[in-house]
Parts: structure tokens; sequence; C-alpha cells
């Protein structure tokens, strides 16, 4: 057994490796290489070592996968307790050494010198992209892990660099995995002749060189990107897209099919969109927002009656420190749930950007102690992957909350927990400020668990309600039948006391928290909300995110 009043990361001497009396495990590394080290203190950092030597009493561990200067780093970082930088050749095996061998302080600290060198990248460079892009790909493929994408991506955006990195990795595409085509896409989001564009370019290259064959991957591609919105932005693109695919596919019966049928579906998304009723796929369900439609429609909800979403437009005080911050969160009785204590302090660090936070051993046991005094539920630890932070701290802050608080106050998925469903979509039809300059109606499709079986026709799901800004500004349920279209019907089941909102907007690939920035005014006739007024000619496209609380 591992002795409880060991913590690691400790420094135990470097010069321990020298002694041979101690050193009585052999760890194998590639091309024959053995690294003698000590059994005990490679225990105390790896519980997978420590079962390994104390239960099979195993005398040497296989890692002939491994480099041996990978492995020298392992245990140097087991000895000292330190994690000094690691160049990109060696960062693969010692990040999947550190997961392997389920070190937790070491995995932080590997995310740590990924963040780092994301940090150091100023400007557009294809191997710095690739690296990042390469690296984060292997980790979600190996480990199921979206840390290191949302690191990669946030970084390629900030730099304004999609369009020229996405056309240049696409020109090794029928090498590619569809993991690796799902985050080109993701990557891409909206600007869909990101990926569109150089698909084309290829497509023409093919013809030219006198060939008739779509590309499995190109094929993928185009299936799975939202292709309206090209049609929509970009239309002498699409139009040259389908031009190639026209000369392609005419001498193929099952491409020529293929092609009509791509075709017509993205002309229905495109014709749904111009009449405002945008379907987005999501985590869990479909989400949809209509805003041109339910615009004709009077106003049947009444404001004073309809149910409230209760977690919105609440104000922080900026001015305290982050522990008076975290303090005030967690005793508040505006805060109900650990969902909109993170979204407080998210909210803080997006404000102020240039104060460095460490999230030390003292803050997660601050945080754990108020999540069992408030008696909170449990969240998924992927809500965290919504947040896009503002800077290299926040990112840090919230990557050591989800790397060592996991199974402590955050839940590997919604088995076990209280929290129910989750949808996530960026709705391209709206922005932060129209959606409370006049009403708007967001339509999520959604059944409640507990509804078993549903006969009525059409889609179960519900519409959230925008208050104008003239007129208080809020967000309500709509309860009322009446309310709701043909073709979609309410379930009472779905109660807003059960309901997470969250609204964010993104600006240079980082998502801005709403949730504590106040209420949105009506000021000589423009909506204006808080901190965010200096930004108030930029577009700023929302994000909705709604979780339940299944066992309210």
């Amino acid at each position: 057994m591992m002795a409880p009043n060991v913590s690691v990361p400790m420094n135990f001497g470097l010069k321990l490796l020298d002694s041979p009396t101690h050193n009585t495990l052999e760890l194998k590394a590639s091309q024959g290489a053995v690294v003698r080290a000590s059994s005990v203190i490679l225990s105390f950092n790896s519980p997978v070592i420590d079962h390994m030597t104390t239960s099979l009493h195993l005398t040497s561990v296989d890692m002939e996968e491994f480099s041996e200067e990978a492995v020298r780093y392992f245990v140097d970082a087991a000895y000292s307790g330190l994690s000094p930088p690691i160049s990109k050749e060696l960062f693969r095996n010692v990040n999947k050494l550190a997961n392997i061998y389920e070190v937790s302080w070491l995995v932080s600290k590997c995310v740590e010198h990924f963040i780092e060198f994301a940090d150091s990248i100023k400007q557009i460079s294809y191997e710095d992209f690739v690296y990042l892009f390469d690296e984060a790909n292997f980790v979600l493929n190996w480990l199921n892990s979206r840390d290191l994408i949302k690191i990669a991506h946030t970084t390629i955006r900030s730099l304004d660099g999609q369009k020229s990195f996405i056309g240049k990795y696409l020109e090794n595409l029928t090498a590619m995995s569809s993991q690796q085509l799902d985050l080109i896409i993701e990557l891409a989001g909206n600007s869909v002749d990101f990926i569109v564009g150089p698909l084309t370019e290829q497509l023409t290259a093919t013809l030219e060189n006198g060939e008739a064959i779509v590309p499995v991957n190109c094929k993928y591609l185009l299936e799975n990107c939202e292709l309206h919105l090209c049609q929509i932005n970009c239309t002498p693109i699409f139009v040259k897209l389908f031009d190639s695919l026209e000369k392609i596919c005419e001498e193929s019966l099952n491409d020529t099919k293929w092609m009509f049928n791509l075709y017509r579906k993205a002309t229905e998304k495109r014709e749904r969109f111009s009449e405002g009723l945008t379907t987005i796929n999501s985590d869990s369900v479909d989400s949809v927002v209509s805003e041109d439609y339910l615009e004709l429609q009077p106003r049947i909800c009444d404001s004073l009656t309809d149910p409230v979403i209760p977690n919105l437009f609440h104000t922080l005080d900026f001015s305290l420190k982050f522990e008076q911050v975290v303090d005030w969160l967690g005793e508040s009785e505006l805060v109900t749930s650990l969902l909109m204590f993170f979204e407080g302090i998210w909210a803080w660090m997006f404000v102020n950007k240039n104060v460095k936070v460490k999230c030390t051993s003292h803050v997660l046991e601050n945080i754990q102690r108020i999540q069992k005094k408030r008696k909170w539920n449990f969240i998924y630890s992927r809500w965290l992957n919504f947040i896009k932070s503002t800077n290299g701290s926040s990112e840090r802050f919230f990557t050591v909350i989800r790397n060592d608080l996991e199974k402590k106050i955050l839940s590997s998925s919604w088995e076990g927990n209280k929290w129910g469903v989750i949808m996530d979509n960026q709705q391209a039809s709206h922005s932060i400020w129209s959606i409370f300059e006049k009403e708007t109606k967001l339509v999520f499709l959604y059944r409640h668990p507990s509804v078993k079986e549903c006969l009525e026709p059409g889609e179960c799901g519900f519409i959230l309600r925008t208050i104008p800004a003239n007129d208080g500004a809020n967000v309500v349920l709509c309860t009322d039948s009446s309310d709701y279209f043909q073709g979609l019907h309410f379930h009472e089941e779905t109660k807003a006391k059960d309901m997470h909102l969250s609204i964010t907007t993104e600006r240079n690939g980082c998502k801005i928290p709403l949730s504590w920035l106040g209420k949105p005014e009506l000021k000589n006739g423009q909506v204006r909300w808080n901190m965010l007024s200096s930004l108030r000619e930029s577009r700023l496209e929302c994000w909705f995110l709604v979780i339940f609380d299944l066992e309210k």
C-alpha cells in the first residue's frame, strides 16, 4: 500500500537514481535500453506501478514502445517532482506515459506544457499548427480527451489561421481519418468555404488530370459540413463545386445520385435557414431557432406569468481578488449550482484578463469544500469543454479543475450524477444584440426523459422567449400550448426551474460568458450589455447551452 502521508509531486532527490540498492525496478525501454528506478518512489507517483509491484510483485515493467529518453524523463520527474520543458519530439511519449501509469500531476503538467507552447505562437505557422492539431487528435483518439483539441483550435482561431491551415492540411486528404475530418469541420465552424474551397480545387485538378473520382474523404467532408452555409455566403464556390462534381460524376450512376442527394439536402437546409427555421446538430438532440416565422405570430406568452429561467443576469464585483470572488460565489444565495459557480469564475477571468490565476491545491480544496457544504450536484466534466478561455491562465485553471477534481465534483458520464441533458449549438442567425432588441423565440427539440412515450404528432420540444431590453430583458419558458406552432409540442415535465441556460458569445476564438455580466439595457435606441458595450459594432453571434437537473 502507498504511504498515506506522502503527497506527490515531491522531491525525493535525483541523487537516489545512482543507488543500485534502492533502484530495484527495471523499466525496459525501446531498443533494449533499461532504466532502473526505485519501485517505492515510482509507486508513490503511480497507482498503476504500485499495483504492479506491490500486488503482482513484478520486478520489471515493459515500456518498449517508449524511447529511453522518454522513460528517463518520466523517472526523473517522479524523483524530482519537477517537469522541465519538453521538446515537441518527446511530448507525445511523456504525455502517454503519464496517462498510462496515471501520474495525475504529470498529466496536468503535460497539458500546461502544451498550453505554453500554444501561447508562444504569435503568428500563423503551418508547422506549429500541424503539431498542435496532430497532438490534440492523438490525445482525443487515444485518451478520448478533448482538452488539447480546445487549446489547438483556440490558438489557430485566435490568429485567424483556419483558412490557411485547413487549405494546406487537406492536401493530404486521402490519408486522413474520419476523426481528423470531424476536427477540421469543427475548426472551420460556419466558415464552410474554408473546406469547400480547397476541395473544389482538388476536384478541378482531378478533372484536368483526366480522372473521374470523388475521394471517399471528400464525400465525407461534403456530407458532414453545413454545406448550405457555403451556398448562402459563398455562392460562387458552391456553384463551382457542383460544376466540378457534375463532370466527375456523370459516368457513374451511383455518384450522380450521391451528388443530387447532396445538392438537395444543402438546398433544403438553405431554404429552411432563409425561412428562419434552422436545425443544427448538438451533442444529444437537435436544436432549432425560429425567429422570422414566430415574429409574425401575436405575442401569446405573458411575460408576467411565464416562468423565468432562473440563473441569468447576475452581477459580480469584478474588483474583488480571485480568492475573494471564489468565497463570495461559494456563500451567495444567488448561486444555486456548481454550474453557476464556475460561470462566475469564468466571467471574473474574462474581465480580469491580465490577472494570472493559479489553481493551487488550496483553491482545489476550497472548491471541493464549498461543493460539499452547499450540497450541489456533481456536474459532467465535459461541460468544461464549453468554456473557451480568454487567456492561458484561465485555460490552465479549468484544465487543472478537470484533471484534479474528476470524480470529486465532476462526473465522467451522465450516469451516477443528477444532471441530465446538454445541448450546445451555435446560432449564426442571432447576435447577442438582436435577441434583446426585439422579442426572439428560440426553439429546441427535446423530449424529457420522464416522457417515456409520446403519441402527439410532430416533435417534442420547448420555446424560450427573450423579453426585449426596453421591457426589462429576460428569458422565459413558454408553457402555453397556443404558443407552439404545428409540428412542435410542449410537455409540462419540462420546467424552467430545472434549467440552466448559458448564453455566450465568441470573439477571436474565445467564448465570453454572459450569465454574470448584468442585464442588457436599451440606451439611445441601442442595446448595451455592460462591459461588452465597446464591442457593439461587432456581430458577436450567440451560443446557447441548456442543461437540465433531472432530480430537482
